[in-house]
C-alpha cells in the first residue's frame, strides 16, 4: 500500500496542477489585488492571508478524499470533523490546522448536504449565506498568538506566510454562535462522541468555545511517519528559501518616495510559476507600478485589501 501511494504521487501531482491551470483559466487569473483567483486576501498590517467569502472552493465543496490528498498538495494538518444532523440538512463543521506549503495556518468549515446516508465518498457544500455562523479563532504557536480572526462565514481561514510549524505546536481558541439550542445540541452530542477533555470547551447561552489542540479523529492513511518526515522537509527547506528571498527586498529595494511608504514588498522569485508571472498587470488603476518583472517583485498596496474589513474584524 505504501509503495503504491509513493508511485500514484507523480500521476496525481499533474493532474492537480492541470486542474489548477484549469481553474485560473476559468475563474480568473492571479492578480495583486489579494490573489482573488485563490479565494484569498491579503492584510498587510497583519501579514497574513484570509479566505474570502466568494472564494472559487466554495463551487467544489468538501469531501473526505481531500483530507487523504492533503500530503499531495504539501499541507501536512490536523483535521477534526463534526458531522451532526438538524433541520432535515446532514452538517459538517471542520477544524484544521497545520503546515500549509509555506505557510502555518488554521481553517473552520462549515457544510451541509440533503444526501440522507453519508459515508466518505459524501460531497459536502458550503452553508447559504443565511445559514453561515459567526464565528472566530485565535490562532497559537507554542502559546503565543500568531493570529486572530472573526466574522459571519462559511469557510473561517487564517494563513501566515513564510512560518513553518507542526500541527502539535499549534493551538486554536474557537469560538461558534450558534442560531439557537436545538442546532447547538445537535452539534454537541457528535462533538461529545470525540471525547475530548471537559476543560477544553465550555457553553454560555448558544456560543459553544473549544481550545483545539490535539484531534481525537483518526488520520487519514497518507498521514503516516514516512509522509510527514519526507513533506514537512520540503516545507521547511521552501519556507527558508522563501523567507531568505524575502529578507533580501529589504537589502536591495528602498522606498524613497513618500507614496510608496504604505506598500509592502514580496519577492517570491522561483516561488511563482511563469504562467503567473504573466498574468500580473504592470500597473494599478491609479499608474503605479506594482510588477517589476526584472526583480521577480510584487508591489502590494495597502488600499487594495480594504475589502478584508467588510468581512473579518479584530476579536
Amino acid at each position: 500500500m505504501i509503495i503504491l501511494f509513493f508511485l500514484i504521487i507523480p500521476i496525481i501531482y499533474i493532474i492537480i496542477k492541470l486542474s489548477l491551470y484549469f481553474i485560473v483559466y476559468k475563474f480568473g487569473k492571479f492578480s495583486y489585488d489579494g490573489f482573488s483567483a485563490a479565494g484569498f486576501s491579503y492584510s498587510s498590517e497583519k501579514n497574513v492571508f484570509y479566505s474570502t467569502k466568494n472564494a472559487w472552493q466554495k463551487k467544489f465543496g468538501y469531501c473526505h478524499l481531500y483530507d487523504v490528498a492533503s500530503p499531495i498538495f504539501r499541507m501536512i494538518i490536523d483535521t477534526e470533523p463534526i458531522k451532526f444532523y438538524y433541520n432535515n440538512k446532514n452538517w459538517l463543521i471542520t477544524f484544521w490546522k497545520g503546515q500549509y506549503g509555506i505557510t502555518t495556518g488554521g481553517e473552520v468549515g462549515i457544510y451541509v448536504t440533503k444526501q440522507q446516508n453519508v459515508s466518505k465518498k459524501t460531497i459536502y457544500f458550503p452553508v447559504s449565506d443565511d445559514e453561515m455562523l459567526d464565528m472566530s479563532f485565535i490562532l497559537y504557536k507554542n502559546d503565543q498568538e500568531l493570529t486572530r480572526v472573526s466574522a459571519k462565514h462559511w469557510w473561517l481561514a487564517v494563513f501566515r506566510i513564510g512560518m513553518f510549524s507542526k500541527p502539535k505546536e499549534l493551538t486554536m481558541d474557537i469560538t461558534i454562535n450558534f442560531p439557537n439550542d436545538e442546532m447547538l445540541r445537535a452539534f454537541l452530542n457528535s462533538f461529545i462522541k470525540l471525547k475530548h477533555s471537559t476543560n477544553d470547551y465550555k457553553i454560555i447561552d448558544n456560543t459553544f468555545n473549544f481550545v483545539y489542540k490535539k484531534p481525537r479523529t483518526k488520520r487519514t492513511w497518507t498521514r503516516f511517519f514516512i509522509t510527514d518526515f519526507i513533506t514537512q522537509s520540503l516545507n521547511k527547506k521552501n519556507v527558508n528559501l522563501y523567507n531568505r528571498y524575502l529578507s533580501d527586498i529589504f537589502d536591495d529595494d528602498k522606498i524613497d518616495d513618500s507614496k510608496d511608504k504604505n506598500k509592502k514588498l514580496i519577492k517570491l522569485n522561483k516561488m511563482i510559476p511563469n504562467f503567473l508571472k504573466n498574468s500580473f498587470d504592470n500597473t494599478d488603476v491609479n499608474g503605479n507600478k506594482i510588477y517589476n518583472s526584472s526583480k521577480n517583485v510584487i508591489i502590494l498596496n495597502d488600499k487594495v485589501y480594504s475589502n478584508v474589513k467588510s468581512d473579518y474584524h479584530e476579536l
